[in-house]
């Protein structure tokens, strides 16, 4: 505290910015209860949620699907291939056992299937719901029980014209997979950079602006000789801070969770830290011009869900606009897919340049504004 005071009264810009850093900071610190809930909570349970939804999908890819089967005796050769992949389930009425979710898919066999597809043309009828995950994944399994019981009986009826199927297949694909890509942490790790920066920096910012009206202090520092530029980014830095930190963490317990499985280097995490770093300045900026316009720390957390929905929007758009030239200066955006490019190891030093310097622009702009904003307002004191 006295250091504080003392860097206001010599108005220097640099001291007074690093003495309201400092207190902002302690204050956070000193609430425990903000800091488990607001920080370190998210960071620990999101990415949680993020591994069990991953161990989810494949559960369901590995879980032979629930098909309710119309007519199991017409068709034995069909349901001996089918083992592994479904799992017949007897029902009395199989349209509403698949309305209420009891089975993941009915299963049509008609009469004659079996002399139907010795001589070709058989068909099947398969209802799923086509909005449901379950339900999906269950045509995938079905299609290839019936390509494993279709094709012994090609191969059959070409046999017997002294034909070979590669006769149909007259070019084959040979794959060679590579590594790269960062598979589902490719998706996950750039959305908790963008997602828990913004809410790390809007919460502080909430706090250090719209919460010391509350408490009685703000006027205080107005009527401070302080200057506007020290207080504005005193307080700018300590939001970034903490949605730098929230973010960082939840990456990390993201690759916690999952064991590191992409074997990230040390560069790549660097790439992965300064795209959090671009999306806490931008996001920091901007919730801090939001609390200041607004009278309590309700008002301001209200005026912030927009712009964190405005990144989260960006986020989920990342993919199709993922060519687009300009991508790379587009504050948020270009956070997000640095920090792709990172982790599927496709990073390149110009998308790093580009989306330092654009989110560091983008800042600058938001915090002119701030400063604006905060010299109107001391004028209104």
């Amino acid at each position: 505290p006295v250091r504080a005071v003392a860097a206001v009264r010599t108005g220097s810009p640099v001291r007074v910015a690093w003495a309201v850093v400092a207190k902002e900071l302690v204050d956070l610190v000193r609430d425990r209860r903000a800091l488990l809930v607001g920080l370190l909570l998210p960071a620990v349970a999101v990415p949680a949620v993020s591994e069990f939804l991953q161990a989810n999908a494949q559960r369901r890819l590995q879980t032979p699907a629930r098909v309710a089967v119309v007519g199991t005796h017409r068709a034995p050769a069909l349901l001996q291939a089918a083992r592994g992949l479904l799992e017949p389930v007897t029902v009395a009425d199989p349209l509403d056992a698949l309305r209420r979710g009891q089975v993941d898919a009915v299963l049509v066999i008609p009469e004659g299937f079996e002399q139907a597809a010795r001589r070709g043309g058989a068909e099947l009828t398969l209802k799923y719901r086509a909005q449901d995950p379950q339900g999906l994944v269950a045509r995938e399994k079905v299609l290839r029980v019936v390509a494993e019981y279709a094709l012994p009986l090609v191969d059959r009826a070409l046999a017997q014209k002294g034909l070979s199927r590669d006769l149909l297949t007259p070019v084959r694909l040979r794959e060679e997979p590579t590594g790269g890509g960062g598979g589902w942490l490719g998706f996950t790790i750039p959305l908790f950079v963008v997602v828990w920066a913004f809410g790390g920096a809007a919460v502080v910012a909430a706090d250090v602006t719209a919460g010391e009206r509350e408490r009685g202090t703000w006027d205080l520092l107005l009527c401070s000789p302080a200057s506007r530029w020290g207080i504005v980014a005193g307080k700018f830095a300590a939001c970034s801070v903490a949605g730098f930190a929230l973010a960082t963490a939840a990456v990390a317990s993201q690759l916690a969770l999952s064991g590191l499985r992409p074997g990230l280097s040390a560069g790549q995490l660097a790439a992965v830290a300064a795209a959090s770093l671009c999306a806490s300045w931008v996001a920091a900026s901007g919730a801090l011009g939001l609390g200041l316009m607004a009278r309590s720390a309700r008002e301001a957390n209200q005026y912030a869900l927009p712009l964190y929905l405005a990144a989260l929007a960006t986020a989920a758009a990342a993919d199709g606009l993922r060519t687009w030239p300009g991508a790379s200066f587009v504050p948020v955006l270009n956070a997000f897919l640095l920090a792709q490019a990172a982790v599927g190891g496709g990073l390149e030093a110009g998308r790093l340049s580009a989306a330092l310097a654009s989110s560091l622009l983008a800042a600058g702009i938001l915090l002119s504004l701030a400063r604006h904003l905060l010299e109107r307002e001391q004028r209104g004191v």
